[in-house]
């Protein structure tokens, strides 16, 4: 903040008056003052924090006074607005846990209708019982799909289990079932990690995975940043 006493030209003073007299600008908390009157000064205070600072001329009144009829007067400074993280097409990659490799999140996201889906590669919740086969791939692999919206860092998905087809086939139709008041919440942090909250009441499952793209540094990732300076 700068005042100029008496005024310059085009402006009328520290107090709004035009009167060409000598002022002073002195906190009413005494944390900071102009010093004594004199000619054609200028004095400027930084605020670092958020608040009200009331201050007023010691020349021609005392603190506290209303600002509309004496020479008293108020500032107020605002905090700094915070940077929230935007969600953005660039999020779309693959991502997982670097402690649990071999299992992991596909993640698309339609920036334009502020939807997410995500399908999750992962297994059995329980030890492997012995004895089972499968024609391909693994008995114990499970994938899990969820979609649904995001506002800001934060996506909130349903999840739904897909089964009953066959490998490159479309004699069976696909049975899509919704898991009751299942959800998976998704808070970006950053265009490289972010924190992954699911629940599955109907199976007892909650948890909490830091998760980051399986491949950082990479175009996505500088277009991600680029997304949040637009």
């Amino acid at each position: 903040m700068v005042w100029t006493d008496p005024p310059q030209s085009g402006g009328c003073g520290a107090y709004g008056g035009c009167v060409p007299v000598l002022h002073t600008v002195v906190a009413d908390d005494q944390s900071f003052t102009s010093g004594e009157p004199d000619d054609d000064w200028t004095f400027q205070q930084t605020f670092d924090e958020p608040g009200e600072i009331l201050y007023h001329c010691a020349a021609h009144s005392t603190p506290g006074k209303d600002i509309n009829n004496f020479m008293n007067g108020r500032i107020t400074v605002q905090g700094k607005a915070e940077e929230v993280f935007l969600i953005n097409a660039a999020m779309s990659d693959a991502w997982y846990l670097r402690d649990t490799a071999g299992q992991g999140f596909f993640i698309i996201v339609w920036e334009d209708q502020k939807f997410v889906f995500l399908a999750w590669f992962t297994y059995e919740t329980e030890d492997r019982e012995m004895g089972l086969s499968a024609n391909l791939g693994e008995p114990f692999h499970r994938w899990l799909i969820a979609q649904g919206p995001f506002e800001g860092d934060t996506a909130l998905l349903d999840v739904f289990l897909a089964s009953g087809m066959v490998f490159d086939s479309d004699e069976f139709p696909v049975d899509l079932v919704e898991y009751e008041d299942a959800t998976i919440q998704i808070v970006w942090s950053d265009c490289e990690t972010g924190l992954l909250e699911y629940n599955i009441p109907t199976l007892g499952l909650m948890g909490v995975i830091p998760i980051e793209r399986v491949s950082p540094n990479n175009v996505a990732v500088a277009a991600c940043e680029a997304a949040q300076l637009q």
